[in-house]
Order: structure tokens, then sequence, then C-alpha cells
């Protein structure tokens, strides 16, 4: 289960720990940080860096501490990213405007489009509509999802094929985190 957001090997490490970072292996942590660096009990060695056994170590802390690793960056991420569903039937339209000048904004953004919602994210909240609303109240969801397709500085996307089985177990139904990670995830690569 590799995700390449948050966690470091010996193939893929990098200095740059602005994200949530694991360091598989106590061997390889000793190696990289120090001895003195690396404790049993505080498996934190810096700020956003930890390290966790690796599988020839001890195959089952390693699972567990992987597990606890993975579920907290996921719940770090769901709680410092606000989560605003738009309702067309009861929000101002203002506020239903305010979210197509977003949409046709110049600004990169990651959208999320599913058979029922459009989730959009572009570094700070994640907005969501209902498609069905939008059915509900006869006006057509393709013309919304057009529109928002019209826009280049929209990384438009349909499915998170990009997420391992693995992610997609941690994300525990909160399907408006796919554009955020989808955002990092691509941000992440634009940047090596």
């Amino acid at each position: 289960m590799k995700t390449p957001w948050f966690i470091k090997t010996e193939e893929t490490f990098t200095e740059d720990n602005s994200l949530p970072t694991a360091i598989l292996g106590k061997k390889f942590a000793e190696e990289t940080f120090g001895k003195e660096n690396v404790h049993l009990l505080d498996r934190d060695i810096q700020e956003n860096v930890t390290w966790v056994y690796g599988k020839t170590e001890n195959r089952s802390k390693h699972t567990e501490e992987l597990d606890n690793f993975f579920n907290a960056c996921f719940s770090d991420k769901a709680s410092s990213v606000g989560y605003h569903f738009i309702n067309i039937f009861t929000e101002k339209y203002s506020y239903f405007k305010k979210l197509l000048r977003y949409i046709d904004s110049p600004k990169k953004k990651s959208v999320y489009v599913t058979d029922r919602h459009v989730y959009v994210y572009g570094g700070k909240d994640v907005a969501g509509v209902s498609l069905h609303d939008f059915r509900y109240a006869g006006i057509s969801p393709k013309k919304l999802v057009a529109r928002i397709k019209e826009n280049d500085a929209n990384n438009v996307f349909n499915d998170d094929s990009f997420l391992t089985s693995g992610d997609r177990k941690y994300l525990n139904g909160r399907k408006m985190l796919v554009p955020v990670l989808h955002f990092n995830y691509y941000s992440a690569f634009s940047r090596q």
C-alpha cells in the first residue's frame, strides 16, 4: 500500500516534509535521522515525520501502525478542510452565483463528478452540489457539468482510480475528500 503523498522509503526519500510522512522501517529511520532521534515510545522524529516498523522488522506492528498513520492522515485532512453542501432549494441565489463564478475562475481546481454529486476543491474548502436536486428542479445537470468542463483550470475527473484500495478504505465514505486528495496528488507530482 504505497500512497505517494504520505509514505517514504529508501527509494522514494526526499527532504520535503510538508505533508504527513511515515518513514518505513526503524533501521532506515535511524540511518536517515540518527539513532538518537528514533525512539520506540515516541514515533515522531520531526514535525510531520513519524516512523513505523518495516514488514521484515515486525509484520504485525507494521500493519497496525500503518493503519493508524493512514487513519490519522485522513482524519486530519477531513478536519482541516471545510465542506459546504449547496442546496439549490434553500440557499440564496447569490451563493449559487458565487459558486458559478468560482467554477468559471482561472484558479486551478479539482472537480469530482459522480452520477449524483459534483465536488469542487481549489485549495481551501470543498463545495458540493447534488445533481439529483438539479434534475428535480427541472435544470439539466449536463449543463452544469458542461460548464465545468469548459474551463481549462478545472481538472475534472469522474472516478477515484488514482486512489489505492487502501486509500478508499480510509476515506470511510467521505467522498468530499476525493477532490482534495486528487488536488494534492497532482500538485505533489507537478513539484517534482
